[in-house]
This record gives C-alpha cells, sequence and structure tokens, in this order.
C-alpha cells in the first residue's frame, strides 16, 4: 500500500508565556554494524577515525556541552547483517535481536549491511519475497521498503541507513557488481528523493548514506586502493580516511537539520475530551496542520484515505500520553482533491474532510 510520510510535529496549545517549552534534539546515536564499519570507524591504519571526526565536527560548528555530537558503535546484531536480517530486525520477528532498546536510548541510530549484500545475482521479480533471503534487486528493494517504512513510525528517532558496500573484484563478477550499482542507485537517487511509485515520500527521520558510491568504480567494484587485499573487500586506511569524515558530516548535518521538523512537546493542562480539530488551512497546498487532542494516554491511529476510502498515508500509530497535539502533514505527492484524515484512540473516533489545491 502507497503510504506518504508526514512530519511529525507534536505540541500542545500554549496560553501562558510562563509555561516551559523544549525541542527535541538530535545529538547522540549508536552505530551498530559489523566488519566494514568497524574498519570506517577507525582509526584502521589511517590517520583518522569517526570520533576523531567528531571533535572536529563540534569544534568547527561551536558545539558544546548538550548540544555536541558523540556517537558510540556496538557489533550488532549478533548474527548476520544482511538486509533480509534487518528486515526481520524492524519488524521485531527476530528473537534475538531486539532493536527496540537501542531505538529507547538512542536519538540516532545508524544500520548497515556488510559487503556479502552486494552479492546480487540477478533482478528479481517480486515473486522473489517467498524467498526473503534471495539476493536479487527486487528483493532488496522490498526489505529497504518496509525497512524504511517501520523507520518512519519513529519520528522520535533518526535513522541512517547504509547502502551496500562494493567488493573487490576477486569476489564478485561484472553481473553482481552491475546489480549492486542500480541497487545502491536507486537507493539514494530514486528511493530517498521519495520519487520510488511504491514507496512514495521519503520520511524525514532517515537519511541514506550511499556508502557503495563513496569506494566503488565506474563498474561497481571496490578498487585496490581501497581494499585490504586483492582477495579482501574490507576498506583499507585510505577507504577510511575518505569516508569518516563524509559519515560525521552527513548524519550529524541532516540529523540536527530534523530538529526543525522533529518531535515538540510544551507543558499544559490535561484536555477534558478528545477532539479532532479541522486542518489549517483548507483547503491547502502542499502542507497542513492537523490538531487532536487526548484526556488520557491511549494508542492514536491518525489515518489519510481518498475519496474511494483507500488508504493514503499512515500519520501515527503509536502510544501517547494525555495532551494536545498537532501534525504538519506532507502532500508531496497527492494530486488536487478531497481527501479525508481520520482520528481513532480509545473508543473514540472521528473524521475530517480536507481539500489540496496546488
Amino acid at each position: 500500500m502507497r503510504k506518504l510520510f508526514s512530519c511529525l510535529l507534536f505540541c500542545v496549545v500554549i496560553t501562558s508565556p510562563s509555561l516551559f517549552s523544549q525541542t527535541t534534539t538530535f545529538r547522540s546515536g549508536i552505530f551498530l554494524h559489523h566488519s566494514t564499519g568497524e574498519c570506517i570507524w577507525g582509526p584502521n591504519n589511517s590517520n583518522t577515525s569517526v570520533p576523531q571526526e567528531i571533535v572536529k565536527y563540534n569544534t568547527s560548528h561551536g558545539l558544546t556541552g548538550a548540544n555536541a555530537v558523540s556517537m558510540n558503535k556496538q557489533w550488532w546484531p549478533n548474527d548476520d547483517n544482511e538486509w533480509a536480517t534487518w528486515h526481520n530486525i524492524f519488524k521485531n520477528k527476530d528473537p534475538n535481536n531486539d532493536i527496540r532498546p537501542f531505538l529507547q536510548h538512542n536519538k540516532i541510530v545508524v544500520i548497515k549491511s556488510c559487503f556479502p549484500s552486494s552479492n546480487i545475482y540477478e533482478w528479481g521479480s517480486p515473486a522473489d519475497t517467498t524467498d526473503p533471503t534471495n539476493k536479487t534487486v527486487s528483493n532488496y528493494k522490498w526489505h529497504w521498503r518496509n525497512i524504511v517504512k517501520v523507520m518512519r513510525s519513529h519520528p522520535e528517532n533518526f535513522f541512517i541507513i547504509w547502502t551496500n558496500a562494493p567488493l573487490v573484484a576477486n569476489e564478485t563478477n561484472n553481473q553482481q557488481a552491475r546489480f549492486s550499482n542500480q541497487f545502491c542507485r536507486w537507493a539514494k537517487d530514486t528511493l530517498a528523493v521519495g520519487i520510488d511509485p511504491v514507496f512514495g515520500a521519503f520520511p524525514k527521520n532517515v537519511y541514506v548514506f550511499d556508502f557503495f558510491h563513496k569506494l566503488a568504480d565506474s563498474n561497481g567494484k571496490l578498487p585496490s586502493t581501497y581494499a585490504a587485499g586483492s582477495w579482501d573487500s574490507h576498506p583499507n586506511a585510505n577507504a577510511t580516511k575518505l569516508v569518516a569524515p563524509q559519515f560525521v558530516t552527513e548524519i550529524f548535518d541532516a540529523a540536527i537539520a530534523y530538529e526543525t521538523t522533529g518531535i515538540q512537546q510544551r507543558e499544559e493542562f490535561t484536555p477534558a475530551s478528545f477532539i479532532l480539530e479541522q486542518n489549517y488551512p483548507n483547503p491547502f497546498n502542499a502542507t497542513t496542520t492537523i490538531r487532536f487532542s487526548l484526556p488520557l494516554a491511549s494508542r492514536v491511529s491518525l489515518k489519510v484515505f481518498d475519496v474511494t476510502g483507500k488508504e493514503i498515508a499512515e500519520l501515527i500509530d503509536q502510544n501517547l500520553p494525555a495532551n494536545h497535539y498537532q501534525i504538519l502533514f506532507d502532500a508531496t505527492g497527492l494530486g488536487n482533491g478531497v481527501y479525508f484524515y481520520r482520528l481513532q484512540s480509545d473508543g473514540f473516533w472521528a473524521t475530517k474532510k480536507f481539500v489540496l489545491i496546488k
């Protein structure tokens, strides 16, 4: 089902200038990786490392104290980190690897797959999903769409997902390298810019770090200048020196930018009843704000539908405390027309109509 991303902005109505206001920051995180990520973390016999580049980033941006950026790393998941494995992890179907504690304790979460994911042997078709471990471009797109869909449902986190790691010539062939190149191009240049016809608009709390094309040559293979050996695709010191600064700059630039569209909370009195307000503006062009109130903590579902009743977007599906909320809905990619948004929570439900005019 095609769903669009909505930028979530939670806040309560302010009635007194003396009430406290705080904006959530995205400055610290965890890098979940295996061997390739360990190499890039460094120093890997180079003159730099991710921790060193973080120090440089804080200094150059004047970030200190609570505003400074930071990151820890952990070898995780416990077994392989193929995209099929990450798909199961984000669907909470892997009993040996529970990612929820990482989401709870880190604002920024970085995930990647190591170079075995680049052994893509054919383009494939949607039927490949009957065996999720099939290494086809079609299956990998399916895995990524599902992983990013779950990431979208966690606007309290900012996610970075790496593209594949390229392989040296002795560990791949021309066809596999070409398919890996095509998949990673799709991930960065189609999915991440919101023009994938299946997924639609891309969530603002996810950033695609195109690791593959930072090192791969024009044939989609890892050059010897960046490889540990002719039969070893692990990144060497030259690769660490090249990628580590880009890793830090891209990730923290994107995470800090997300702070302006992330969650905001303000103190206020508890609402007396459930309320779903009319969006504003209405009619609207591209974006509009939807406000609602919860008198008690409850599971909240807020969805958008077209005039045929087809679900267009899932804006919220999570537990929220009693409070007043507002959500900025981004309708980029939708056509002009009449749409409906529906709130369901603890036995309450309400639907309102809004009109998109571009």
